[in-house]
């Protein structure tokens, strides 16, 4: 089997190529699979923003909305709008095309680091990754692995659920999913790659959370879409450095499922919260 999903082959991705101005390139991390996967997008949106602030200012909002299924095997478009350059904030626009049509549209938002008041939920307590049985080395076992489509099972990510869900045969349970995440590898302090990285991860289980509250999967005759997405980033962190990923189911109906995720570090810190509401329609 080919492992179409290594790490170089992820960063090379999430790195756009300047066309001109602030319009960008990116290429797909899956070319042959069978649809486009939204973190990508997320990710590349966010690093093409990027790289048209200034370095003393950081990512602390990202908004997203899906607007049309992507083609995996067509490059990704980036144009970036600088909305506005304040005195300690920066607004950035940025729409992703294919085929002449806007797929993403995501807002984002850059400040100054400042020093405030602190206060944050704590980190539940979990059992810590030493131990845990990989998604790929599962699927491996199992296999299930699909070769053309690794977004938990590939070598660029280790990626390891505390209560692993069956997807061959999915079973109603509780719709809370923790997952240990980082890259396989160190990676560069390139501005805005760490937080790409989070932003690729935090796409993989939103969906998930929501299908096992009723014992569902994406083949199970479901059409699932993500819709919008939004993350805020509250701290430094790492992603080669393992990230507690805690995602919940919050209201499922109207043919949409709502879901929340935190990202936490080793240490305890929640340095990145995240929400979606995906498409959940059965067929």
């Amino acid at each position: 089997m080919t492992d179409r999903q290594t790490l170089t082959h992820l960063l090379n991705t999430l790195t756009p190529t300047v066309v001109d101005g602030d319009n960008f390139t990116a290429a797909n991390t899956h070319p042959e699979g069978p649809r486009l996967y939204g973190g990508q997008v997320l990710a590349q949106t966010l690093r093409a923003a990027v790289m048209t602030i200034e370095p003393d200012r950081r990512v602390h909002s990202q908004h997203a909305y899906f607007l049309r299924p992507g083609d995996p095997a067509v490059a990704v478009e980036l144009e970036v709008e600088r909305a506005r350059d304040g005195g300690s904030f920066s607004s950035r626009r940025v729409v992703a095309h294919q085929h002449g049509r806007p797929i993403l549209v995501s807002s984002l938002s850059f400040q100054k680091p400042e020093q405030s008041d602190e206060y944050a939920l704590e980190m539940p307590d979990i059992p810590g990754p030493e131990g845990l049985q990989s998604e790929r080395a599962r699927e491996l076992a199992n296999g299930e692995i699909n070769p053309q489509f690794m977004i938990v099972t590939g070598s660029d990510l280790d990626v390891r659920v505390v209560n692993p869900v069956d997807w061959v045969k999915p079973v109603a349970r509780e719709p809370v999913l923790q997952a240990w995440m980082k890259t396989t590898a160190p990676v560069a302090d390139e501005p805005g790659l760490h937080e790409g990285l989070l932003a690729y991860m935090s796409d993989a289980f939103l969906i998930d959370v929501a299908l096992i509250t009723h014992g569902k999967h994406y083949s199970e005759g479901m059409q699932c879409a993500s819709l919008d997405h939004a993350i805020w980033f509250h701290a430094p962190f790492r992603a080669d450095e393992w990230l507690l990923h805690i995602t919940e189911a919050q209201r499922l109906g109207g043919g949409r499922g709502l879901s929340h995720g935190r990202f936490y570090n080793t240490a305890g810190a929640l340095v990145a919260t995240c929400m979606q509401e995906s498409l959940m329609r059965q067929l």
